[in-house]
This record gives C-alpha cells, structure tokens and sequence, in this order.
C-alpha cells in the first residue's frame, strides 16, 4: 500500500482542499441565484410616475455602503419608517418575492448569513437603494435601473472571487502533488541509513551523499514555498476582501491552520532538517 504521509502536514492541504470545494459551490450558488434575480427583475415592469426627488431613495442618493448614517439606519429597522412600505399590490413586492426565492434560497443562506430581506439587500446594494425597495411605495423607473446596476455588480463580484478560488485551487493542488515526492525521498533515504536514532552502517562518503539530498529537498521546499507566496499576494493584489482578510483567512476560517500549504510546507521542512542533523551527526563519528 502506498504510503499517504498523513504525520507530514498532509492533513492540512487535504482540508484546505475540503474547504475549497465548499467554498466554490457556494459562490456558483450566488452567483446564479443572482442571475436568476436580475432576470426576475428585469421582467417586472417599473411603475409610472418618477420617484420624489426629496425621497431617499432616488437614482441620486444611491452611493452604496457609504450612504448618510440616517439612512443605514433606517435598513433593518421596524416595518414603517419615513418612507412609507410597499402596499401588496406594488412591484416592490414582486422584487422582495423574487429576492427572497432566488438569493436567499441557496442553500447556505440560513448558514451563512440568516439576514432578514432588509438586511440583506442594504448589506449587497447599499442602504440607499435597500431603502427604496423597502421603505417606499412603488418600483419607479429609477429604483429598477439601480438595482439592475447593483445586482450587475453583484454577479461581477461572484465571478471575480469565483475566478480566485480556481486560482486558489490550482495552486493548493500543485503544491501537494510537488510535496508527494519530497516525502517520499525522505522516506527512501531514512531507510537507506536505518532506522535508529544514529545512523551507523553507512561510511562517510555515503552518509555525505546522502545529506547533499537533503540539501536538494530543502531547496526544493524553498522553491515551493515561494511560489505560493506570489499565489498569496497575487491573490491580494486582485480582490478587495477587507484590510483585516486575505483569501486564506476567509476561505480556512474553519481550519486549524490560516495558511495551510505553508504549514504543510513547513512540517516537511522540519522533518528534512532532523534527518540532516542525523546524518551530519553520523558523519562527525565517522571520520
């Protein structure tokens, strides 16, 4: 049976890989439940008559997150509110339905964020354009155009951190299948000295062979190692994900490890180190 090196930090790429797996269905889930919104959306007519300029609601007061502290206030609050809510026979309550049957129905949704409808549109539109469609009275034509905007940039967002996670996944999987054989040529060169604590049999020249290949595998785990420090900051450099979170942070949340490769990484260094501090021991009785 071929070895699986589990006690060599195998474990940790094994689950960063788990992880990964989830977290790319979850966001192909979102991204076409989005999809599925913004066609819903787009089949809803908007309703005649331009919006109040002095509602806060209009095209112009729709600036994202970063809205008016009153308006954020506003979102997620009791039913009612300055602006009045939809009455059963507007299409706000068409857009709330078509929300509520598509984006938070993926199957995560309960897990991973159990938002109320207001919370959820203010926490992916905005709080602006989450108070037109959920404190006024009617879908205008400036409400529809917004959200189809916002729901765009939605989708976008899905695809850009979709497209890092493949990314992510590719590189997770190179750097276990470039560990495998490092493991394995520890494996064959601890059995070429023996298995004690002081490796005896060998002469010097053999046991100084030896070493240079353990010199060989520190460098290759150097290389691997680096490599994945240009994945890390490549990844950093293409996605906006918070000043306190990389990708690993968000994606190995869950995990015991933040860095996963790196650590696997790591515990095949360690061991190569031992096995040359063995053998350098060897080689000092043996001259």
């Amino acid at each position: 049976m071929a070895a699986t090196h589990a006690d060599e930090g195998s474990d940790p790429i094994r689950a960063a890989r788990a992880e990964l797996r989830v977290e790319r269905r979850r966001v192909v889930d979102e991204r076409e439940a989005f999809r599925a919104f913004r066609g819903r959306v787009s089949s809803i007519p908007d309703e005649s008559g331009n919006a109040d300029p002095t509602d806060p609601g209009t095209v112009d007061g729709f600036g994202g997150a970063g809205g008016p502290a009153g308006v954020r206030g506003a979102i997620g609050g009791t039913t009612g509110g300055a602006g009045g809510t939809a009455s059963p026979g507007s299409r706000l309550v068409a857009v709330r339905d078509a929300y509520r049957a598509t984006v938070m129905s993926v199957p995560h949704y309960e897990a991973e964020y159990d938002d109320t409808y207001e919370r959820s549109v203010a926490e992916e539109f905005g709080p602006e354009l989450a108070y037109a469609l959920t404190r006024t009275d009617c879908f205008h034509e400036e409400y529809k155009r917004s959200l189809l905007c916002a729901v765009e940039t939605a989708v976008q967002e899905r695809e850009a951190f979709l497209d890092a996670v493949e990314s992510e996944i590719e590189s997770v999987e190179r750097a276990e299948s470039r560990l495998e054989p490092i493991r394995t040529e520890i494996e064959a060169i601890e059995a070429e000295i023996g298995g004690g604590d002081e490796p005896e049999a060998l002469g010097f020249g053999a046991l100084d062979a030896c070493r240079t290949r353990t010199e060989a595998l520190r460098e290759d785990c150097d290389r691997i190692a680096a490599r994945r420090q240009r994945v890390l900051a490549d990844h950093e450099r293409r996605l906006a994900l918070g000043d306190e979170i990389d990708l690993p942070g968000y994606c190995y949340q869950d995990l015991n490890v933040t860095y996963p490769v790196l650590a696997a990484v790591g515990a095949v260094g360690d061991r190569i180190e031992g096995l040359r501090e063995r053998i350098e021991r060897a080689m000092a009785r043996a001259r």
